[in-house]
């Protein structure tokens, strides 16, 4: 294979592990200048060209400013442009998109990431574009169906191109059409109405976890699987986050969007179940997909058993169970990051702890503790936690006659 296929920072990882191999007596100094030797143009390449990242980002930026100064032109001169002249705006700024973005991309293939870039511009004025046809013509549509119709559109090509981009924006529009379509179904006050989305978008993120996890067990879908796990763990825990505090720790559920409950639950089964027929299972995903049938059946339970009507008080201990449950799943999520090597778990549990120990210092504790007791008590359990795992975790590695360097 071509070295300029290889992914960069495993460069940059390789030198520091050839000197450990080489202190080990696993190669000889002169395989590993040779091996290291073989990647290093990798590392000369990417210090002068910049960053692919940051290119990739000041891409898309790009890109969606320029679909928004579009919307914005055609917006502001509504009135004095013609029906055929705004169908043309529409149509050829589309296909400009589209077909520049697949020139860069795949026939000069001489700007990849710009490429890239366009072809989502292209999916944003599509989408932008059933919009503003429908107010060209005074189309009258059920208006949930736009965010559908276009998550739905731009899904097969992201999953065609294998672009995360495109994946997000279609998992985004989908995100948006089921808060537009289950509020037809609620017939309670808009706070209730809020309330209850919470629980909704909760399953949801914990289906579009569960789908991005079988993408993960598939080779040929792996690459996609981000934005999948990604959104659906920060939709998760920002769900359990708001069902920590008192306003939210309810049974905030509705019977009338049990269609919306089983069709989410049965994608989410589905992802379960077609993750046992690949070969490659990741480390630690038996705990993983236990951790999450276990939460979509407590809120499943939570939601389908409460009582027709808005809630008539708080539930303290419905609320304590949710704080508990939360940090459960936190701290899971922490151990699991390290167990799979997955630094967005981390980064993500991390986050959630930092929000959640905020918010208890100002909400519950406030009025229940000395200020610094609690914070005194919660950083000697941590730091307790923190022994009792280094321990464990040198004596692991002095099994296998592994020293670990300090810092």
């Amino acid at each position: 294979m071509s070295p300029g296929r290889e992914d960069i920072s495993f460069q940059r990882r390789l030198e520091k592990e050839a000197e450990i191999w080489v202190e080990e007596g696993l190669i000889s100094p002169i395989q590993r200048d040779r091996i290291v030797s073989r990647y290093r143009v990798l590392k000369e390449a990417d210090e002068k060209a910049g960053p692919g990242k940051l290119i990739t980002t000041l891409s898309i930026l790009g890109s969606i400013l320029v679909g928004v100064g579009v919307i914005l032109f055609v917006a502001s001169n509504w009135s004095l442009i013609p029906k055929w002249g705004k169908l043309g705006i529409i149509f050829s700024s589309m296909m400009a998109s589209y077909g520049f973005g697949f020139y860069f991309r795949y026939e000069k293939a001489s700007y990849p990431r710009v490429g890239a870039s366009l072809i989502l511009l292209g999916s944003l004025i599509f989408g932008a574009g059933m919009f503003l046809i429908t107010q060209i013509y005074h189309i009258t549509v059920h208006y949930p169906n736009g965010p559908l119709m276009w998550g739905l559109g731009v899904l097969p090509l992201g999953y065609l191109l294998g672009f995360k981009s495109l994946i997000s924006l279609a998992i985004l529009d989908l995100l948006i059409w089921l808060g537009m379509e289950a509020r037809f179904w609620i017939s309670h006050s808009s706070y209730y109405g809020m309330m209850t989305m919470v629980n909704l978008y909760l399953i949801a993120g914990i289906a579009l976890w569960g789908i991005g996890l079988m993408h993960r067990e598939w080779r040929s879908l792996r690459a996609i699987s981000s934005p999948y796990i990604i959104l659906g763990s920060l939709i998760t825990f920002s769900g359990g986050y708001l069902l920590t505090f008192e306003f939210f720790g309810l049974l905030a559920g509705s019977n009338t969007l049990w269609m919306f409950y089983t069709g989410i639950t049965a994608l989410f089964l589905l992802s379960v179940v077609m993750r046992f027929f690949s070969k490659e299972r990741e480390k630690g995903w038996g705990p993983e997909v236990l951790g999450l049938l276990i939460l979509t059946g407590i809120v499943l339970y939570l939601s389908l058993s409460s009582p027709p009507g808005p809630p008539k008080a708080s539930r303290p201990d419905l609320r304590l169970f949710f704080n508990i449950l939360f940090a459960l799943e936190i701290f899971g999520l922490i151990i699991l990051g390290f167990v799979r090597r997955y630094p967005a778990y981390v980064n993500i549990g991390v986050l959630f702890f930092a929000l959640d120990v905020i918010a208890r210092y100002f909400d519950l504790f406030w009025k229940l503790l000395p200020r610094s007791l609690f914070f005194i008590v919660g950083g000697l359990l941590l730091l307790l936690g923190g022994i009792m795992l280094e321990r464990k975790r040198r004596r692991v590695l002095a099994s296998f006659n592994i020293e670990e360097a300090d810092g």
